[in-house]
């Protein structure tokens, strides 16, 4: 899952602000134990992926977090004993347990996916550092985030040469894991070691971290946009904390 580039409105809000709305929302649907917060959430997400222009089940991994979820919401349902009985052994407690840990796993999920999709990876280290982030973090971050396709694309070309070669990767038991870790992550650790070492020699030649500051050659910079959406979160705290504080006080 990387970044997909476009112009819809999430793609050109501040990487800070998106950031913002990612860490708000993961703490909302499990600060609040309703079983519609984070189903709301969830389809909320969904919905922005769709007008962003991402197709949400080309998102890698997708299926398998989907059917995870579905495996909770059954999980729960027959563990659950509480509350009144539905049909046969199911209870409204555990149907509503089972969503609720459903919705959260894919609310998280999908957040998470139209975070990483619609911001790119250069723009969120300058967003983070123009408000206070050491710039040699922020290289370390997109240094990271670019990197992982890449290591995730050499590993499947050293997966296909060793099958090439005779390496039984479909063979059933222990010896599995142990051809996986003798003939795919000792070769790939070994590329990974090399990318690093060529990479600190650049940056040396380059004389990385000479300088207390750096300037961008594209800088990123707050909006109209940036500012509504800051507002319309700070609104959104606020009133959440104001509910949670008064539904306290009333129970």
């Amino acid at each position: 899952m990387t970044f997909q580039a476009g112009r819809s409105f999430v793609h050109h809000l501040h990487p800070a602000v998106k950031l913002a709305w990612l860490l708000w929302g993961t703490i909302a649907v499990f600060v609040f134990h309703s079983a519609v917060l984070p189903l709301a959430a969830a389809a909320g997400a969904l919905g922005v992926l769709w007008l962003s222009g991402v197709t949400p089940w080309r998102i890698p991994g997708l299926r398998v977090w989907a059917t995870l979820g579905l495996a909770i919401l059954v999980a729960q349902v027959v563990i659950v004993r509480e509350g009144d009985p539905l049909v046969g052994p199911v209870t409204d407690a555990g149907l509503v347990a089972g969503l609720r840990a459903m919705g959260r796993l894919m609310a998280v999920i999908l957040m998470s996916a139209l975070f990483v999709v619609t911001t790119e990876p250069f723009s969120l280290a300058c967003g983070l550092i123009r408000i206070g982030l050491p710039y040699r973090w922020g290289f370390a971050l997109v240094t990271a985030l670019r990197l992982a396709p890449v290591f995730r694309l050499e590993a499947n070309h050293i997966c296909r040469a060793q099958v090439v070669r005779g390496v039984a990767y479909d063979t059933a038991g222990p010896r599995r894991w142990w051809l996986v870790l003798r003939h795919l992550c000792l070769p790939l650790l070994v590329s990974a070691l090399r990318t690093a070492h060529c990479l600190s020699l650049s940056m040396e030649g380059r004389a990385f971290g000479l300088h207390p500051h750096r300037t961008y050659m594209r800088p990123v910079i707050a909006g109209w946009r940036d500012v509504g959406a800051a507002a319309a979160l700070a609104v959104t705290v606020t009133f959440a904390i104001w509910y949670r504080f008064t539904a306290a006080g009333v129970s």
